[in-house]
């Protein structure tokens, strides 16, 4: 399902004299449902995609199996990871299209409690090793210890997962940072990549919804992941920005209260 109906937010535009402007409607509703299609189909594309090497997998793994040659763990632990791997990529997909949907229709709900920041950047890290080493780049984490704050763990694991994510695609091979830091009132982190960079034109509207700085056909993706991004974080009363310019990366940084602002709709 598409996150939006097509009648969605379409201006009531006004010609001055009392008269809609027909036309203008008639455009933007066709401009809607323009966008709707586009995203059905990248949804499409995105969710088959990983089901390619998912099969692949599995059937060598099944051949694996047969051969007692090469029923071993050194052969099948690779296989195994690999498959993993690809599993949680579609699960990834398949959730930032529920949570596209549901805050895009203003259903985004967050229920702080307490967490530890860096024992969840840490693990999302752990968990991309795989992702990294299809990437050939390198994670290189940097993270204060005992990070603890009032947020919705959820929410924190989607923010981290998303940027390290973006970075790792964007990142042209090179090794990506992670910073994590805080004082007494806030916690920051830091995502920097080594990459293409992003324009200032694109930096403006990089957190919109399906907007992206390169072309889909270079790099998959919804183009919700920032924008995903910058709803969860405010959403939990913090702020996000990007510094970047173009063959010099992009670094991202994330600032969160320590105490719960955001309670969600």
């Amino acid at each position: 399902m598409p996150p939006e109906d097509p009648m969605t937010d379409v201006g009531q535009a006004d010609d001055g004299d009392g008269t809609p402007d027909k036309d203008r409607l008639i455009e933007e509703l066709r401009e809607a449902v323009r966008a709707r299609d586009e995203f059905v189909s990248i949804a499409a594309h995105e969710l088959r995609n990983p089901m390619t090497p998912i099969l692949m997998q599995v059937h060598n793994l099944v051949t694996a199996a047969k051969d007692p040659r090469r029923c071993r763990p050194e052969v099948l632990a690779p296989r195994l990871e690999l498959l993993e791997y690809a599993v949680r990529d579609f699960v990834r997909r398949s959730t930032t299209l529920l949570d596209v949907s549901r805050i895009a229709a203003g259903n985004i709900r967050i229920e702080p409690s307490e967490v530890d920041l860096s024992r969840v950047v840490r693990e999302v890290v752990d968990r991309a090793e795989p992702a990294a080493r299809m990437a050939r780049s390198r994670v290189d984490p940097d993270l204060q210890e005992g990070i603890v704050g009032m947020w919705d763990r959820l929410a924190v694991e989607q923010v981290v997962e998303n940027l390290l994510s973006n970075a790792l695609k964007f990142g042209a091979g090179r090794p990506v940072t992670l910073t994590l830091r805080a004082d007494s009132r806030v916690a920051q982190l830091t995502v920097r990549d080594q990459g293409i960079g992003i324009s200032e034109e694109d930096r403006a509207r990089i957190f919109q919804r399906f907007e992206r700085a390169v072309a889909r056909r270079e790099h998959g993706g919804f183009g919700v992941g920032l924008w995903l991004v910058n709803q969860l974080v405010v959403a939990m009363g913090g702020a996000i920005s990007i510094e970047s310019a173009p063959g010099k990366g992009a670094t991202f940084v994330v600032t969160l209260p320590l105490e719960a602002e955001g309670t969600g709709a």
